[in-house]
């Protein structure tokens, strides 16, 4: 039987699981907040009471019946997708955290992520993952608080022109590493309106960012709906986008058989592998 069938009737049986998962998750919290109404006669506990243990039951288990079949799926359908794109993925590693630090100025306590897809795209020599940063601070009796500083793609790819100074690309309130950048004016309005932009070298982020890349980032930005940031310097272009969750994991609520039943993951991975193209980092823009 072939692997993706085979996987199907997995992701079929981990619903299954996952649906009498609820039902128990449920049944217990009823019981619980029952039992704790009958002690304390206090409704408003024991509502809170069959929220906080419904929930909790049900997010400590739920990983032991989805990460045997995510393991799978990804090497199966996330690699099959990336390689058909000749480009290389390795699940388990990702974008070094040299590359966010680029961009924020975060005080990082421990930095992970998963999912690195590398490679050349049309020549240009690309890499992004999904990556996370935490900030963790410890009170006097050592409860440890976890904040997220960052959780998101990170994409790094070549620019066509090694840079002298640092542009950086800015939209939402997170905070942005000071690399003693003044503001720069774009005549775009709604490009002004999107972005805000800090470069060292007034003349060189002007000749970077063209009408046309300025017109292809405010699509980036319109097409992912997230909080954007952009640092060129160098010969590299960084892009981070807070999407919040983990772009590459599966959705279990699609088929993986039948007719156009990937396209999803496709398109989702393809639209990281269009930044490229959209940006015209394929192009030689620049005149030596």
């Amino acid at each position: 039987m072939d692997d993706l069938v085979l996987l199907e009737l997995e992701r079929q049986k981990v619903l299954r699981s996952l649906f009498r998962l609820k039902l128990t998750c449920f049944f217990v919290a009823t019981a619980v907040a029952w039992l704790l109404y009958l002690a304390a006669q206090n409704a408003a506990l024991s509502a809170g009471a069959f929220v906080a243990c419904g929930a909790a039951m049900y997010y400590f288990f739920e990983s032991i019946f989805t990460d045997s079949f995510t393991f799978k799926f990804k090497r199966k359908v996330v690699r099959s997708i990336v390689e058909d794109c000749g480009l290389t993925y390795y699940p388990g590693d990702y974008v070094e955290s040299d590359y966010l630090y680029m961009i924020y100025d975060f005080d990082i306590d421990k930095y992970s992520g998963n999912d690195l897809i590398f490679g050349q795209i049309e020549g240009v020599r690309v890499k992004f993952s999904d990556v996370e940063a935490l900030s963790i601070k410890e009170d006097i009796r050592g409860n440890e608080t976890h904040r997220i500083l960052f959780a998101g793609l990170l994409f790094v790819a070549d620019f066509p022109k090694r840079l002298k100074g640092v542009t950086q690309i800015c939209s939402g309130t997170d905070d942005f590493k000071d690399y003693g950048g003044k503001r720069a004016r774009m005549d775009d309005a709604e490009f002004e309106r999107l972005f805000r932009v800090y470069t060292t070298d007034q003349i060189e982020a002007r000749y970077a960012l063209t009408p046309s890349m300025m017109e292809n980032l405010k699509l980036l930005k319109t097409r992912f709906h997230r909080p954007i940031n952009i640092v060129l310097t160098g010969d590299k272009i960084c892009i981070a986008i807070r999407t919040g969750r983990d772009n590459f994991e599966p959705d279990l609520r699609r088929p993986l058989v039948g007719k156009g039943a990937n396209r999803f993951y496709k398109d989702e991975i393809g639209g990281f592998l269009r930044i490229v193209e959209e940006l015209r980092l394929n192009r030689k823009i620049w005149l030596d």
